[in-house]
C-alpha cells in the first residue's frame, strides 16, 4: 500500500482511531473432506462479478490522502476459477480488483462456500490486483478502515456486499464446472516494471543479480526486477460440439497498481483492468460487452516494484505556505497546505492515463502471445493440493521469530521512494532530523524492531506505539500452499520485496521436493487471503525505506513466511480435511462503523433519462439520471449483457463505439436528489463524427456533432 499520509498523527487524532472502535470474532469455516465423484480427471469452471461500489467510497492504497470516489471509469470485477479432479478436490482462485484482501472478507466469503460448495477457508484463495483506484471500509484492522483514505471507517455493509457477490460468482462458477484441459508456462516481460527501492534492495546479501536473459541497456532498477509472467491456461470442453475451446487463464505477475496518479478520484482497476480485458478480448473476440472468457491477473512479489510511468505522471504534493492575508512584520505567520494547481492536476492525471494505456497494452500483449503459445502443451491431467496455517502474530511471536507488538516505521509516512507524501525531509523546527525521510534508521533503536523510528520515540520511546498504534495493527496472518501441476504457489497476506520473494520460492521448491512432489517451480502470490503490509529481507528492512518501515512485524517477518512456506509445501495434501486448529477464530478490531456506502433511495425510481449532451472538442458530455442514488451501478452484481450506457456512431447501424467499461469514458455523480442519482458522462474518444448517448433499456440522445480542431 503505497501511502501519502498527509501529516504526523497528531495525539488527539490517535486517541480517537483507538477508542470506539468495532470488534469481530469471526470463525474460520474448513472445507468437508472431498467426495470421490465419477466426473472427468479435471474439470475447472469460470465466473465474473461485477463489484464496482458507488460513489461516495474512499479510494484505499494512498493513505489519509486518498481521494473520496465520485464515480468511475473501468468496471471493477471479482473473477473466479474453480478447479476440480476426479477425488473430488475442490479449489477456488478469485482475483479481485480491490486494493488490499482482507481476512475478514476472506472468511465471510469461505462461510458461504463451504455450505454451498465444499470450499472453506483453506481451499479458497481471495488475491486482489492492488489498484489504488479501489475501495476501502472492508479491512481486518482499524488502522486500514480509519486511515486507509480520507473517508474515515468500518461499513460492514460494505463487507456483506462484496461477500455475497464474491460467494455468488465462486458458486457460479462451481454449477459450470466442464471438463478441462491447462498447460503452465511463463514469459519475461521487461522493461514495463522497475525497482523503486533500489538502495534497499542493494543491501542485500549476496548482492541481487540480473536474470541472464534480461536485455542489454536496461537500467539497473530495471534489470532486477522479476519479469516473470506465469500463467496457467485453461480450455473447456463446449456442451453443444463437445470440442475444447479457450476459456480463460490465471497468471501472476509482480506490479504495484499505482498507475494511476495519486490525485485520481475514479474507482478504476489500474493497469491490471487493461492486461485482464486485453486477454479477455483475445480469446473471445466476438463477445461483446463482456466476453465469455475470464482472465484472473494476480499479483506477485510486487513489494519494491513500481510500473514504469514517467515522472510527469506523479502530481505535485501539497506545500505548506504561509498565509500571506494575515502575515505582516508584527505578526507570527500562519501555514496552510496549498495544493497544486487544477492545471497542473489535470496534466499529470492525463500523462498517468497514457502511461496506463501504454503499460496496460505492452503486458497485455506479453499475456496473449504466452496463452497462444500454451496452446500446443494443452493436458487433462493436474494434480491438486493445499496446505493451510493461520497464525497468531502477537500470541506466538517469539516462536515465530517475529516481533511481539507491531509498530510503523517513519518512513512509512513519507511515501514510497517514488511516491513520496507532502512531509518528506520535514525537519523539527527547520533545524532537527526526526526521520522524515527515505533510508532514515536509526541503528541505536533498542529492542526488536531496531533501525526503525517510530512516532515520538526521541521522546517517549514505544510508549506512543503501544498506547495508540500497534492495536489498530492486523494480528492474524493466513498462509497458504497450493500445488496446482508441477507448480507450489505461497498465497501470503502482504506485498513481498522481489528478494524476499526469491528466497521464499527457494524454500518451497526445495521443502516440496524433499517431500517427493514433482514439481519444477515455486511462485508468490501476494495480497491474499489477509494484509500485514510489507515484507522484507533483513537487510533491507535496516535500510528503513518505506518498505522497511512498513515491515510491522519487524525484520524477522520474511525469515518466518519462509519457514511457514517451506513447512506447508510439504504437507500438501489433496484428500483430507484438516483440523479445526488450522483455521481458529479472528479476533479483529476493526475501527469506527460508518454508513459510508448510501442507504437510502427514492421507493419510486423512474425510467433512466438523458437531460442534455454536448461537445467540447475531443470529449462528449452527457447529463444522466440512473437509478436510485443508493443504488449499485450493477445492482446484484452479476454481469449484464450489455453497458449501462453506450456511445453510438449516429448512423443507420448506431455502431457502438463506447460505453460504460471504456477506458476513454468516464461515468461521474453530479448529485443526488430525490433519492436518485444523477451523473455526468464524459467520453474522450471522439474523432469528429456525429455520435448519440444510448441507454441499452432504450433511451437515446438527439445527435450532436463533435469537431476536433
Amino acid at each position: 500500500m503505497s501511502r501519502r499520509r498527509a501529516v504526523l498523527l497528531p495525539t488527539s487524532v490517535v486517541l480517537l482511531v483507538a477508542c470506539g472502535a468495532t470488534r469481530l470474532r469471526v470463525p474460520g469455516l474448513l472445507s468437508p473432506a472431498p467426495r470421490p465423484g465419477t466426473a472427468a480427471l479435471l474439470q475447472a469452471g469460470f465466473a465474473r462479478v461485477d463489484i464496482t461500489p458507488p460513489p461516495g467510497v474512499g479510494l484505499a492504497g494512498n493513505g489519509p490522502e486518498g481521494a473520496q470516489a465520485v464515480g468511475y471509469r473501468l468496471r471493477l470485477y471479482a473473477r473466479v476459477l474453480v478447479l476440480a479432479d476426479g477425488g473430488g478436490n475442490r479449489l477456488a482462485l478469485v482475483v479481485a480488483d480491490l486494493p488490499l484482501s482482507s481476512s475478514l472478507l476472506h472468511r465471510r466469503v469461505a462461510a458461504l462456500t463451504a455450505r454451498t460448495d465444499g470450499i472453506g477457508v483453506d481451499r479458497l484463495v481471495i488475491a486482489v490486483t492492488h489498484t489504488h483506484a479501489g475501495p476501502g471500509h472492508f479491512f481486518e484492522a482499524t488502522g486500514y478502515n480509519d486511515e486507509g483514505s480520507s473517508v474515515l471507517g468500518y461499513d460492514p455493509v460494505m463487507v456483506d456486499s462484496l461477500a455475497a457477490r464474491i460467494a455468488r460468482a465462486v458458486h457460479n462458477a462451481a454449477k459450470d464446472l466442464r471438463p478441462a484441459r491447462v498447460a503452465w508456462g511463463s514469459r519475461a516481460v521487461w522493461g514495463q516494471t522497475r525497482i523503486r527501492s533500489l538502495p534497499a534492495m542493494l543491501r542485500n546479501i549476496p548482492l541481487p543479480t540480473a536474470p541472464p536473459d534480461a536485455p542489454a541497456g536496461l537500467a539497473q532498477e530495471y534489470r532486477l526486477v522479476d519479469p516473470e509472467l506465469a500463467m496457467l491456461r485453461v480450455d473447456l470442453r463446449d456442451a453443444a460440439s463437445g470440442a475444447f475451446r479457450p476459456a480463460g487463464a490465471f497468471s501472476i505477475f509482480a506490479m504495484h497498481g499505482t498507475g494511476n496518479a495519486p490525485s485520481n478520484d475514479l474507482l478504476d482497476p489500474d493497469i491490471q483492468g487493461l492486461v485482464e480485458r486485453r486477454l479477455e478480448r483475445h480469446i473471445d473476440r466476438d463477445g461483446g460487452f463482456v466476453p465469455r472468457a475470464v482472465y484472473l491477473f494476480a499479483n506477485g512479489a510486487e513489494g519494491d516494484v513500481s510500473p514504469a510511468w514517467p515522472p510527469q505522471s506523479r502530481c505535485d504534493v501539497p506545500t505548506l505556505a504561509p498565509l500571506t492575508a494575515v502575515a505582516g512584520p508584527f505578526t507570527p505567520t500562519l501555514w496552510e497546505w496549498r495544493a497544486p494547481t487544477a492545471t497542473h492536476l489535470a496534466s499529470c492525471r492525463h500523462a498517468a492515463r497514457e502511461a496506463i494505456t501504454v503499460i496496460g497494452k505492452s503486458v497485455g500483449d506479453g499475456a496473449v502471445a504466452l496463452f497462444d503459445a500454451l496452446g500446443a502443451t494443452l493436458t487433462d491431467r493436474l494434480e491438486l493440493g493445499r496446505a493451510f496455517a493461520t497464525l497468531a502474530l502477537r500470541d506466538s511471536a517469539r516462536a515465530l521469530g517475529i516481533c511481539s507488538e507491531p509498530a510503523v516505521g517513519l518512513s512509512t509516512l513519507v511515501g514510497a521512494e517514488d511516491a513520496h507524501t507532502r512531509i518528506d525531509g520535514w525537519q523539527l523546527f527547520g533545524l532537527f532530523d526526526v526521520g522524515l525521510k527515505q533510508g532514515s534508521p536509526n541503528p541505536d533503536v533498542p529492542g526488536c524492531q531496531g533501525h526503525k523510528r517510530q512516532l515520538f520515540d526521541a521522546a517517549f520511546g514505544g510508549l506512543p506505539n503501544h498506547l495508540f498504534i500497534s492495536g489498530n495493527l492486523p494480528s492474524y496472518a493466513q498462509v497458504t500452499v497450493l500445488r496446482l501441476g508441477d507448480r507450489v504457489i505461497g498465497a501470503v497476506p502482504g506485498e513481498v520485496t522481489t528478494m524476499a520473494g526469491r528466497r521464499m520460492r527457494e524454500q518451497m521448491l526445495a521443502s516440496a521436493r524433499e517431500a517427493g512432489l514433482p514439481v519444477s517451480a515455486a511462485l508468490i502470490l501476494g495480497h491474499a487471503n489477509g494484509y500485514i503490509e510489507y515484507i522484507t529481507t533483513a537487510e533491507e528492512y535496516t535500510a528503513q525505506y518505506y518498505e522497511g518501515g512498513s515491515t510491522i512485524y519487524g525484520p524477522g517477518e520474511a525469515a518466518m513466511f519462509g519457514r511457514v512456506l517451506a513447512r506447508l509445501a510439504a504437507r500438501v495434501s489433496n484428500g483430507d480435511s484438516l483440523p479445526p486448529g488450522a483455521a481458529p477464530p479472528l479476533d479483529l478490531v476493526v475501527g469506527h462503523k460508518r454508513h459510508v456506502v448510501p442507504r437510502r433511495s427514492s421507493n419510486h425510481v423512474p425510467a433512466p433519462r438523458i437531460e442534455r449532451v454536448w461537445c467540447s472538442r475531443d470529449t462528449l458530455y452527457a447529463w444522466l439520471q440512473l437509478g436510485g442514488a443508493a443504488a449499485w451501478p450493477v445492482a446484484t452484481g452479476d454481469v449484464a449483457a450489455q453497458a449501462r450506457v453506450e456511445i453510438v456512431v449516429n448512423d443507420a447501424a448506431r455502431t457502438v463505439v463506447g460505453w460504460d467499461d471504456d477506458p476513454a469514458l468516464e461515468m461521474r455523480l453530479r448529485s443526488r436528489r430525490g433519492g436518485l442519482a444523477w451523473w455526468e458522462l464524459r467520453w474522450s474518444g471522439a474523432v469528429g463524427r456525429t455520435y448519440r448517448v444510448r441507454i441499452p433499456e432504450g433511451v437515446e440522445s438527439d445527435p450532436v456533432r463533435c469537431s476536433v480542431p
